[in-house]
Formats: C-alpha cells, structure tokens, sequence
C-alpha cells in the first residue's frame, strides 16, 4: 500500500464540503473577484458563522467587529479566507476513530496550540503572512488522523513500537508500513488543493532540513510541534526545549526565551479556538469515537 491507495480507499469520507472546493477554485482563479467569493461563502451559513468567529476572535485582534463575509474579505483576502475555510472543513472530516488509539480532543488541542505557537514565532521571525503558519500548525499531523481511521490494528503495533513518543512515530510508521503519517499528510493535503507551503510545512515537520522550499515555516513547525506536545500532553518543556539542537535555534535566529515569551502569550487564543474550530467536529467525534 501507498499513502496515494490509502487516500483513495478511504473515498467520501475524505471528501470536502462542494462549498469549499468552489472557494479554492475561485482563490486560484485570476479573474473571480471577492464578490463571487463572498456569494459562495455566505451559502452556507455554519461555515460563514465560524469564519466571522474567527475572524472577530482575539487571534487577529481587529479593533472593530467584522460582521460580513464581504468585509472579512476586505480585510484578511480571499487566499486567507479560503484557506480557514478549508481549515474548518479539514477539522470536521475525521471520526471513528477509537479512543483507546488517540484521544481526539487533545489531539486538536495540541495541532491548535502548534499553530498559534507558530503564528507567534513566525511574526518574531518577521515571516511574511504569519498566518499561514497557523494552518501548518493545526494540519501538520492529519496524516496520523487518516492512518488511524483507516488503519487501526497497524496503527495500534506503531503506537506499541513507538511507545507512544513523537519522535519515533514515524521511524515505527515506517517499519510496520513502509511510509508515515509525514507521507500521506503531504499526500491528503496535495489531494484536498492545500498551497504547496502548507503541503511543504506538513511534509517536513519532522525534518525540516530536507525540505528544499520554505525552509524557514518548516523550521518554525518544527519547534511549534515539539512545544506544543510538551504543552499539552503533560510533557517536560524544558526537556522539550533541549530537544531542540543548535542548528535549529541558529538557523531561524529563534531563542529559547523567546520561546517562553510566545507560550506565555496563546492560552486564550488556543481556548478561543478551540472552542470555534471544534463545535462541531468534536462532538461529532464524541459519537464515533468508540471505547
């Protein structure tokens, strides 16, 4: 099996809202304008409710309420828009999987805390479009998502390898199936019509001096994921930090304190979130999910 037949058995249940494969071709489409755009997004009321919400929340801190679709556009582009859209779509596609595999909830708590880490960081490193990083940061591990939806039973002999550690999921991965979650995230994102730095991002989040594109975002994932599992999953952040090698700190210019500066700053923007990006999803998690 290839990460490209694990995508395709898995069929409808990956598949996008036709609302959201119509905003990523008009993102793409030189000559629509963001009145298509808006007309399209403001179709479908609980996406444009979360995007409002989004927008509106302590994450981009406008001063003044954002109260339209339109408006929104104005503000953030039609390329941001379109690709919380596809966040929010993303977040909602993954159930069934048991519990006794992962716990969904801290699942997204971490991907959500990794992405507003990010966005931190990558303002520090005065990357253009921080944002971006948001949504490398949230979608970085949906390859796991997919293997242990699809997967249960190799999911379960790579969790006993690994020992559940981050760091050697993927060396597991590739023992018991030949390729890893980095594989088919990279894949699933290609195949949903992610930009190439979000594909990127996701595909090196583990070694990201391979990556031979947008070196510096994978580098910034890199660290955001490693703190933010700390973080989360009840892990020794100064353990975390000295994970991290020289090279690394050297090269996105990035200190450990400004690490702590970052972290101390997200709590309420990863809660606000949270509570956004999950409404939905979550709950239709707690049906799936079995014990």
């Amino acid at each position: 099996m290839t990460p490209q037949q694990l995508i395709t058995e898995a069929g409808e249940l990956l598949s996008l809202p036709e609302v959201c494969i119509r905003i990523n071709q008009l993102a793409d489409d030189p000559k629509s304008s963001s009145d298509e755009m808006g007309q399209v997004i403001s179709q479908d009321a609980a996406l444009s409710a979360r995007l409002l919400k989004i927008v509106n929340s302590a994450f981009y801190g406008f001063p003044g309420k954002i109260d339209t679709i339109s408006r929104a556009i104005t503000i953030i582009g039609t390329k941001e828009l379109r690709d919380l859209a596809m966040l929010t779509a993303a977040c909602g596609v993954f159930g069934g999987i048991p519990r006794n595999l992962i716990n969904m909830e801290t699942f997204w708590h971490s991907s959500i805390t990794c992405g507003v880490l990010a966005r931190n960081l990558a303002r520090t490193c005065q990357v253009l479009h921080p944002e971006r990083l948001f949504l490398m940061g949230v979608l970085h591990d949906i390859g796991r998502l997919l293997m242990l939806q699809q997967l249960p039973n190799e999911s379960r002999d790579i969790m006993l390898i690994s020992k559940g550690r981050d760091d050697l999921i993927a060396t597991a991965e590739r023992e018991v199936l030949g390729f890893t979650h980095l594989d088919v995230g990279y894949e699933l994102a290609s195949a949903w019509g992610f930009p190439i730095p979000i594909q990127s991002a996701i595909r090196w989040h583990h070694a990201p001096e391979q990556s031979t594109r947008d070196n510096l975002e994978c580098y910034i994932i890199y660290i955001s994921n490693i703190l933010a599992d700390a973080l989360v999953w009840d892990g020794d952040l100064d353990q975390a930090k000295e994970q991290i090698v020289p090279s690394v700190w050297q090269f996105t210019g990035l200190t450990p304190k400004q690490c702590d500066q970052a972290i101390a700053e997200i709590s309420g923007e990863v809660r606000e979130l949270y509570s956004i990006l999950m409404e939905q999803s979550v709950s239709n998690g707690r049906r799936n999910q079995s014990t």
